[in-house]
This record gives C-alpha cells, sequence and structure tokens, in this order.
C-alpha cells in the first residue's frame, strides 16, 4: 500500500474515507466504510453494484498515511478529527515530511526535493513534460531493480501531481504545461505554523532554517542535502533555490511577508536571479500576520 500504488485513492476520496470514519465515532466496520465509498446505484429498477476497486485502494492510501487502521475487522482513525480539508493537506503533509526510507510514500517528497534542485539547473517547464517520469526514475529509481519493478511511471507521476496540489507544492495551469511546481501556498501555510515572530524583522537565515526544518525538501532541510549528495547536485545554502525565491517573491507582493535588502550589510542571501522584480536579495524577512487573509 501506498499513495503512488493505490492511485484510485485520490486525495478526495482519502478524505471522504477520513470524514466517514470520523462521523462514526473514528470507528467503523470495514463493509460499512466500503458501503460508503462505494454505494449501490439503481438501474433500470434494480440495485447495481459499482465494479471497481476505488473503495478499496482509497482504504489502502488512508491506511499507508496511518490515517486509517484495521482492528478487528474495523478501521480506526488514527490522529485527524478536524473536518477541515485544509487541516487534512496540514496532516498529510506532516505525515510525509515524518515518513522514512523504509516508507513507501518517502518517494513522495523525495521526488519533490529532486525537482526542486533540478529546477535551479533548468527551471520548472519541464516539469509537465512527457519524460518526466523517465527522469525521476532515471535520478530516483533502483538501478538493480528488474524490467516493470519502476519506482516511479506515468501512473503513478498523475497520482503524485494530485497530491502535490493538495499540498500547496503545485498548481495547474490551463494551458499545455498543467502541472507547474509552486510552494507559495504552502509556504504560506508553514510560515504561520513555525510560529516566528510577526511585525519584527528576522534575519533571512533564520526564516530559512525554520522552513528548512519544516519542509525538509527544501533550502536547508535535510531531505534535500541527502538527494543533492546522492545524485551529485549542487545545494548551496547562500543562494535560494528557484521555487523558494519564486514563492517569497509571490508573498512580498501579496504583503504577506516583506523582504528586505541592504547592499552595504552582511548575513544576507542571494535569490535566484529575476530581471522583472526589484528584490534579488533578503537581509530580512517580516512576517505581516496577514497569512489567512
Amino acid at each position: 500500500m501506498s499513495l503512488l500504488t493505490d492511485t484510485q485513492g485520490t486525495p478526495e476520496r482519502v478524505w471522504s474515507a477520513v470524514c466517514v470514519t470520523a462521523a462514526e465515532g473514528g470507528k467503523i466496520s470495514r463493509d460499512d466504510l466500503w458501503a460508503w465509498l462505494n454505494p449501490d446505484f439503481i438501474q433500470n429498477g434494480q440495485p447495481r453494484q459499482v465494479i471497481g476497486d476505488a473503495h478499496r485502494q482509497t482504504v489502502g492510501a488512508a491506511s499507508s498515511l496511518g490515517l486509517l487502521t484495521l482492528e478487528a475487522g474495523h478501521y480506526v482513525l488514527d490522529g485527524l478529527v478536524s473536518t477541515d480539508y485544509a487541516a487534512f493537506a496540514d496532516d498529510v503533509h506532516d505525515r510525509l515530511c515524518a515518513s522514512g526510507r523504509e516508507d513507501p510514500n518517502f518517494l513522495m517528497l523525495e521526488t519533490y526535493a529532486w525537482l526542486g534542485l533540478a529546477a535551479d539547473i533548468r527551471g520548472t517547464e519541464w516539469a509537465a513534460a512527457s519524460d518526466f517520469a523517465d527522469q525521476v526514475e532515471a535520478a530516483l529509481g533502483d538501478p538493480k531493480a528488474a524490467e516493470g519493478a519502476r519506482r516511479f511511471n506515468s501512473t503513478k507521476q498523475a497520482q503524485w501531481r494530485r497530491w502535490m496540489r493538495l499540498l500547496g507544492l503545485a498548481v495547474e495551469l490551463p494551458t499545455r504545461l498543467s502541472f507547474h511546481p509552486s510552494i507559495a501556498d504552502r509556504l504560506r501555510v508553514e510560515l504561520e505554523r513555525a510560529e516566528l515572530p510577526v511585525g519584527s524583522p528576522l534575519p533571512a537565515t533564520e526564516v530559512m532554517t525554520a522552513i528548512g526544518r519544516r519542509m525538509p525538501y527544501l533550502d536547508r532541510g535535510t531531505l534535500r542535502a541527502d538527494i543533492a549528495a546522492r545524485c551529485g547536485l549542487a545545494n548551496d545554502p547562500a543562494r535560494v533555490s528557484r521555487l523558494m525565491s519564486n514563492a517569497l517573491r509571490d508573498l512580498h507582493d501579496e504583503g504577506v511577508i516583506e523582504l528586505v535588502s541592504r547592499g552595504d550589510a552582511t548575513g544576507y542571501v542571494d535569490l535566484s536571479p529575476d530581471p522583472f522584480h526589484p528584490v534579488q536579495s533578503v537581509l530580512t524577512i517580516t512576517l505581516s500576520g496577514s497569512q489567512d487573509d
């Protein structure tokens, strides 16, 4: 079981399974949960069953995250009690960040960490290319694996994209570049959850370190550093990654944060170049406290 192998266990379906179980007091029989997820329908006046495996894969995906545990024929909800979809996304993000290499879901953020490193070299448009799955497999796959035992393929790619959008790490565009990696939404959330002081200038390095702890697949994060070393990719902590630079500028323009740079000061960090934006380096970052606006 994993998010990438249970491909019919979409974020929306997993959320439905969580809500149904929560509504039953956090515990529901297997048969009842499956009936909720795969209800009969009426055709020509006769009840019919939906043929397929979506309900099983939905429960499999939820179980792989540790959201549901099977105990004596009943599924028990673990931890999440909120009925808010945004809180669900935060909970999934936390669980994925806490996963280790032995966890099948580790590949979710492992892939994103690699994407962020590669984007520093090649930009982001190629992330929507038809050969993206092949590139991920070449970088992160097991060269000793038998043919057909790929860690990442085009089917898993579609599911991976769905979950990245849920986490606020990508957006869907109405163009041929339908998948666009963007961390602004997740960064906005994690800056608030980090409980950093609001309204006072903070050293950029301090804020970046805090972000790295909460988003380990990005700048100053342990997962990003691990992937960089494993794949031989540059990871300079003195320069902010392309994905992070774009997000910081977006939040600055929205008034969520204020980026300040002084040319004669020390302790600043360089953003990835953007000739169309006035901020090219950052000394301090001020959180406005308006992340929820």
